[in-house]
Formats: C-alpha cells, structure tokens, sequence
C-alpha cells in the first residue's frame, strides 16, 4: 500500500508520584514489527517517586540510579513516534504519562480492536487486558513474571496483535489498518 506508515509498538510502564500516587513515567519501551528493541530507557519521572509499583512496573529504585531525565527521554521517544503509526494496548495512558495530546497521532490500540475481540471469542467483555489477548490468540503467557511487567515484553505483544488483526482483515476481506503493506 503505497504511502502507509512504518509502525511502532509502545509500552509504558508508571510509578506513583506524590501523596496522590499520580503516574509518572519510569520506563519506555519501542519495538519494531520484527520484534527488535528500537528504545527502552527507564526514566526519571517529574516529581517525587512515593511508589515504585514494582509489583505491577517491574521498576526498582536500583532501576532509577540510572535512568534518563524526563525532559531528555521524552524529546527522543517523541522523535521516534514522528510520522509512524503507534502500536499498543490502551495507549491512553502512555500518552499521558508522556505528556503528549495523542490526538496527533496515527494510533492502533489492540484494546479497541473489535476484530481481536471477535476472533478471541470476547465480543462480550466490555475491557479486554492485553494479558487475555496473548493467551487467547497469541497461545502466550505474558505479565506473569514476579518481578513485575517488562514493557519490552509488552510492547512486542501489542506489535504481534497487530500483525495478526491485519492477517485476520486481509483473510475476511475487511479494510487493512494504517501501517499495512
């Protein structure tokens, strides 16, 4: 398809700041639709980290030693982001703890994906976790680690969903996504 954007999948993982607990970014992941690993930097989010959510984040305080400044990581993901289209799960969330308006964007969110829904047999289910769709599509185990989630893990899950969703479109005759050849 000519003019068709090159895709990118994201994964966020957040840390609560403040006596509120509100998300702040700790760790971005970008993969390609080969699989290969184009960003994943933890970073230091603006503000004081009162919960690593390490549980769920997989972030540690060792983990922010090192990491990126907000400002820093934030210019070179959006640069990465420029002009493809973005690959995820519920991406309302990453671009928050971004800080970016992702109206601007081309987005692909495998939440909203009716088809993945219809072929997964969960048309019924209001909110479907990426976890779920692995399992059920994908025949895939993901989040069970008990260290928590890597967003490198989940961002090539979101990109493998997508690739399917265009398979299943293409089968059935249905209209392909932005970012198909």
């Amino acid at each position: 398809m000519a003019g068709s954007l090159e895709a990118v999948a994201m994964d966020c993982e957040m840390v609560g700041l403040g006596p509120l607990q509100e998300s702040g970014l700790a760790r971005c992941s970008l993969v390609s639709p080969s699989g290969s690993v184009l960003y994943d930097k933890f970073i230091w989010p603006e503000g004081v980290i009162t919960d690593y959510r390490t549980r769920v984040s997989g972030v540690t305080r060792l983990h922010m030693e090192t990491a990126t400044p907000f400002a820093e990581a934030r210019r070179e993901i959006l640069q990465l982001l420029k002009g493809k289209l973005v690959v995820g799960h519920d991406l309302k969330h990453d671009f928050k703890a971004l800080k970016e308006d992702m109206s601007g964007y081309t987005i692909y969110d495998t939440s909203t994906d009716w088809v993945l829904r219809r072929e997964a047999n969960l048309q019924h289910c209001k909110r479907v976790s990426l976890r779920v769709l692995c399992e059920r599509l994908l025949h895939k185990r993901i989040q069970n680690n008990l260290f928590g989630h890597s967003s490198v893990e989940d961002a090539k899950a979101t990109m493998e969903l997508y690739l399917l969703s265009q398979q299943i479109r293409a089968r059935q005759g249905l209209p392909c996504l932005a970012g198909s050849d």
